[in-house]
């Protein structure tokens, strides 16, 4: 955990200075575009992590080779024969610091959200 928010925290200062450099045109909006696209492909790639974690796709699976094995004749008599049960496979993976970087990501959202309203309604 203090290790992935230690390289974020120094990682994302760098960043986004090059990023306002790059972009920098008397306007702080590009800034907080960038800032914005960035928390969202932070919480994106979270998110299908997240279901990738719980499982979601496991049941799909199984019924799959399920179906597709009650389909072939001869696999069937074959597993008839030997007294084979189904295996059901679990692919089990997971994501230890999924949590902080689902954070990380709404939290860059929110933040650039908030700073872009200030900005336009402030700024007239």
């Amino acid at each position: 955990m203090r290790k992935v928010l230690l390289i974020t925290l120094l990682m994302a200062p760098p960043v986004l200075f090059m990023t306002f450099m790059y972009s920098f045109k008397g306007n702080i909006i590009p800034l907080l575009d960038m800032l914005f696209y960035i928390g969202l492909l932070l919480s994106i790639t979270s998110g299908i992590l997240f279901i990738l974690q719980e499982q979601f796709f496991n049941a799909f699976i199984s019924n799959s080779k399920h179906f597709f094995s009650k389909i072939s004749k001869q696999k069937q008599l074959i597993e008839q024969i030997e007294g084979k049960k189904e295996h059901r496979t679990t692919y089990k993976k997971h994501y230890p610091y999924l949590k902080y970087i689902l954070v990380l990501g709404v939290f860059y959202c929110s933040f650039s959200l908030i700073a872009s309203i200030a900005v336009v309604y402030l700024g007239r």
